[in-house]
């Protein structure tokens, strides 16, 4: 076995995407005009305001309101409407979730790890379906277990999340790596719980932050192997 024997993956926004096409229909219907580009890149901003609440000691699952009005707003949805695309965008999550859709090469680098002879597993902060999403999205049976915060009722960045997936696959922290998207939630749980982190900057938001960083999940198994 290599030496990062077990690898474990943050799940929305490292194998999981936004449903972009759903979004863009949503904002069709209410007559905004905006494109599945514009959406990817307003999400990443979104996404680095979240690292930042939780840098200054919000929870993640606060700022999921004001990740949306970000988003929306940066692609012109009307302010006197946004609530209202909000409050529809929460009713879908919780019927069908949002976070569906593989993102590219992710699938096949699981699958690729996991013949390699890695023990792989997901900590994801999440509301209870995103084993099922994942499922959905072409990775059943490629992990050994799936930790749900809504779940076990702990969410990253605290460690204890991350102590949970090693409990149950029985590895230890030393020889495991976390790829995960958000610096001050995952790379700082991580971390904490004596993981090796890896940042997934898909968007080049972070050239600074002090840490392993790839611009694609297909450089992971490259990445692993010169370890």
């Amino acid at each position: 076995m290599p030496r990062a024997a077990t690898v474990l993956f943050d799940a929305g926004g490292v194998l999981l995407d936004l449903d972009y096409a759903f979004l863009k229909r949503l904002l069709d219907a209410r007559h905004v005009a905006t494109t599945v580009s514009e959406l990817s890149a307003s999400e990443s901003i979104a996404r680095t305001t979240i690292d930042r609440r939780v840098r200054e000691g919000g929870r993640t699952s606060e700022a999921w309101r004001d990740y949306f009005r970000i988003l929306l707003t940066r692609v012109g949805a009307p302010p006197e409407g946004t609530e209202e695309i909000i409050d529809t965008l929460a009713e879908a999550h919780l019927r069908v979730g949002l976070w569906t859709v593989a993102i590219d090469d992710a699938v096949a680098t699981v699958r690729a790890l996991k013949q390699a002879g890695h023990r792989l597993g997901v900590v994801s902060n999440a509301e209870g379906r995103v084993e099922r999403d994942l499922d959905g999205a072409g990775y059943a049976g490629l992990f050994d277990t799936v930790v749900d915060s809504h779940l076990v009722g702990v969410e990253k960045p605290d460690p204890a999340i991350f102590r949970i997936a090693l409990e149950r696959m029985r590895v230890d922290p030393e020889t495991t790596v976390f790829l995960g998207d958000v610096p001050a939630v995952d790379i700082a749980g991580a971390r904490a719980a004596g993981l090796t982190a890896v940042l997934l900057d898909r968007h080049d938001l972070y050239p600074n932050v002090d840490v392993p960083r790839l611009r694609s999940i297909a450089e992971l198994p490259d990445w692993l192997s010169s370890r």
